[in-house]
């Protein structure tokens, strides 16, 4: 079936409006980010909308640009020096990073490790050696360790890296999310969509889907967030993000949130919104990065409607929509966050990368 697609006018949510002193920000994404009515997507009597996350960016879309907005404007991360994050080979966030940074002059260093080398993983990880980012790469995730003991003991660098979080999911880049819940609560308010009943988003590191829980609970627009996680639950929990919204919810506070938005914490600005949220775990198959069978049906059925997913977060995504969808069915509006970003990535591709590349390839 045909689909359309609306966008408000306006730029971003409006968190820099609602703090008194807010963080410095820089502008890399095109925001807002269009809604769009899939009803090829719809699960029973769910009408599946989806916010186009994949439409934030020319040089790279997807949610991480929304975090590194503030995160690389502010310390320790705004110097001229490299920075040294981790994640897989495939890392969106690395990705991203990589290309931002190269924009201004600076350098990525990476603690990675190896996983399924899908094409969209191989294409990734092409993009990263072109980009001049260093890798010190371990065969697997147990054994990061020793790619982080190799990066300060034996293969250091001459000029070590600021060191990021995975994901970036710092406070200030869950306020990428916070302004982007704030953002869907204006294009809710100027009738682009109906308020979702349900929200369906991935969960890694957590930053994206604990802003968007504080942004649409300072928006005061109730709604139960569903998050998919595509790592373990010793790797994502409830404990953990409940941790992630309390970092993000103090450092709102100190940068001037206004009552009545203060007390209580992040508990208690989400509950009195009608904020819910629930982990879900069943789409995790094999471990971060392995493809399911389930997420490679969602993203050949998500292909047909013209979006693109990828099996390591959004396809997984898709998937547990579906299952949660048809096990506790929901009549109206539901929306799929798509966090990944649809940029053509070749052009960044140098040929002849694979000679540079510390990774064994198949």
């Amino acid at each position: 079936m045909g689909a359309s697609t609306t966008a408000a006018t306006t730029q971003g949510g409006g968190l820099e409006r609602l703090l008194a002193s807010p963080p410095t920000r820089l502008h890399l994404a095109r925001l807002p980010t269009p809604v769009q009515r899939m009803p090829g997507l719809d699960v029973g009597g769910a009408e599946v909308w989806v916010k186009r996350d994949d439409q934030s960016s020319e040089l790279y879309g997807g949610g991480k640009v929304r975090k590194l907005e503030w995160v690389l404007a502010n310390p320790p991360f705004d110097g001229d020096g490299p920075i040294l994050s981790v994640g897989g080979v495939g890392s969106h966030h690395l990705v991203a990073l990589a290309l931002y940074l190269r924009q201004q002059g600076r350098s990525l260093h990476a603690l990675t490790f190896t996983q399924a080398l899908t094409p969209h993983v191989r294409t990734n990880l092409a993009v990263l050696v072109s980009s001049g980012a260093r890798l010190w790469n371990a065969a697997s995730r147990a054994q990061l360790p020793l790619a982080f003991l190799a990066y300060h003991l034996w293969r250091r660098p001459e000029r070590k890296g600021v060191s990021m979080p995975a994901g970036a999911s710092t406070a200030y880049g869950c306020f990428g999310f916070v302004d982007a819940g704030l953002e869907l609560a204006a294009q809710v308010e100027a009738g682009l969509l109906p308020m979702p009943r349900t929200i369906f988003i991935t969960a890694g590191s957590a930053g994206a889907s604990a802003g968007l829980a504080l942004g649409l609970a300072l928006a005061g627009r109730a709604v139960r967030l569903h998050l998919v996680s595509s790592v373990e639950r010793w790797a994502f929990n409830g404990l953990m993000y409940r941790r992630m919204l309390g970092m993000a919810h103090r450092a709102m506070v100190r940068h001037g949130l206004p009552e009545p938005h203060v007390t209580g914490g992040a508990a208690g600005l989400l509950a009195r919104a009608g904020v819910e949220w629930e982990v879900d775990h069943s789409q995790v198959g094999g471990g971060y990065g392995v493809p399911t069978e389930r997420a490679t049906r969602a993203m050949d059925d998500a292909a047909t409607e013209g979006l693109r997913l990828e099996t390591t977060y959004t396809a997984k995504c898709m998937a547990g929509m579906r299952r949660a969808l048809a096990e506790r069915p929901v009549d109206g509006p539901v929306l799929f966050w798509n966090t990944h970003a649809s940029n053509d990535l070749r052009a960044h591709v140098r040929e002849g990368w694979e000679a540079d590349c510390p990774v064994r390839l198949p």
